[in-house]
């Protein structure tokens, strides 16, 4: 029997991978539901393509836009909760941003497989996600090429063994920019990764290596680690997504070609492998392996994510709202691309000063707060 996948977030970078995995894996996996954000033009296309059971739009105005009967369409937050309450086996969260919260807890509350790829569930709410883990019989599989390695790596460790989890870095596309030239670098300069293709502003997190700093932090909740166990390193080839120190000194890594469609196939396959017609690593061509520090005086989002982790959950979920705020505002080209730590670090001076916040409407509550500090610092720093 064919499991059902729910795809949440089908129309981004994620999203469509997912989609193409399951193209390939027709014999064993079938689409129940695609949920898009706002893009109705492919959601139309992927629904011809995929004929799902069901489908939902976040963006409520975009309904009307949207070719399928009605009374199979859902809209906004309370739909994509609707459709995870239904006979899907695996639920895919490739929701963009803060927005996927809900989506996540909810899946884990209807004690479902969550094949996570949202960064900002584990960000925001990494205590409220592995407490619902604990509770009920969900399960959670990263999807994320970085996690998804380390997640691999440790099923044949023992915790007691680990030493360090190290996740690897490309460096964006400004690894070898001088600090001063930053300054001046545009939005589509940032949106133009080395390796990956991805949504623009996993991209932009990317390029100001925040996307590490989240990394990080959602390592932190996934593997039950404590952060100065975590340690990332630049590496641009982008091979190499996960290695573990061990105690007595080895390490062990995952080594794959970088497509994120391998991942996304481990995770809809529930842990198992299957033989993929893409992706291949040839071993057998000569190649370089390198890997350095990250520069935090040049790229320092990534200190402000780490030490948002060290003062707790009020801190991080205040910085990670500040950060989608900045991030907007530089793609929409409102501040400069060095502005984006400058807001975050307005945003979090003296405030926020939760250790610890063990429910998501306090999450929403806080995000909520510190999104309206981080648009008035912009405000100020445009005046």
């Amino acid at each position: 029997m064919k499991k059902k996948v729910l795809v949440l977030g089908s129309t981004g970078s994620i999203g469509q991978a997912t989609l193409d995995v399951i193209d390939s894996q027709r014999d064993t996996l079938a689409v129940a539901g695609l949920v898009c954000k706002d893009n109705a033009g492919l959601l139309n296309v992927q629904i011809e393509r995929f004929k799902p059971d069901f489908a939902c739009v976040y963006d409520a105005h975009m309904r009307a836009s949207v070719e399928f009967p009605q009374e199979r369409l859902f809209v906004g937050m309370e739909g994509i909760k609707e459709l995870i309450g239904m006979d899907a086996d695996i639920i895919v969260n490739a929701m963009p941003g803060s927005i996927g919260l809900e989506p996540t807890v909810e899946a884990l509350k209807q004690n479902k497989t969550l094949a996570l790829a949202n960064k900002e569930s584990l960000v925001m709410a990494g205590r409220v996600v592995r407490r619902l883990l604990g509770q009920g019989t969900g399960a959670l599989i990263p999807v994320d090429s970085e996690h998804s390695a380390l997640f691999q790596i440790m099923k044949g460790i023992d915790q007691s063994d680990v030493k360090t989890l190290i996740i690897t870095a490309s460096g964006g596309p400004f690894r070898d920019h001088a600090k001063t030239a930053l300054e001046n670098v545009k939005p589509e300069e940032a949106l133009n990764h080395p390796t990956w293709k991805m949504g623009a502003k996993i991209t932009l997190d990317s390029a100001t290596l925040m996307n590490k700093g989240l990394e990080v932090i959602e390592a932190r909740w996934l593997f039950d680690v404590e952060p100065e166990k975590i340690k990332v390193l630049v590496h641009p080839e982008s091979i190499v997504h996960g290695i573990v120190e061990l105690v007595d000194n080895s390490y062990m890594a995952y080594l794959a070609y970088p497509d994120m469609r391998i991942p996304i196939s481990y995770a809809l396959n529930e842990e198992k492998r299957r033989g993929l017609p893409f992706g291949r690593l040839d071993i057998e061509k000569a190649f370089t392996l390198t890997f350095c520090p990250p520069d935090m005086d040049r790229f320092p989002s990534l200190r402000l994510a780490l030490d948002a982790l060290a003062a707790g959950d009020g801190a991080v979920i205040a910085m990670n709202a500040s950060n989608e705020v900045a991030s907007t505002a530089f793609i929409d080209g409102k501040i400069k691309f060095t502005d984006i730590p400058i807001l975050i670090e307005r945003t979090l001076e003296g405030r926020f000063q939760l250790p610890i916040i063990e429910d998501a409407e306090t999450v929403l509550a806080v995000h909520r707060e510190a999104t309206k500090l981080a648009e008035e610092n912009l405000r100020r720093l445009n005046a």
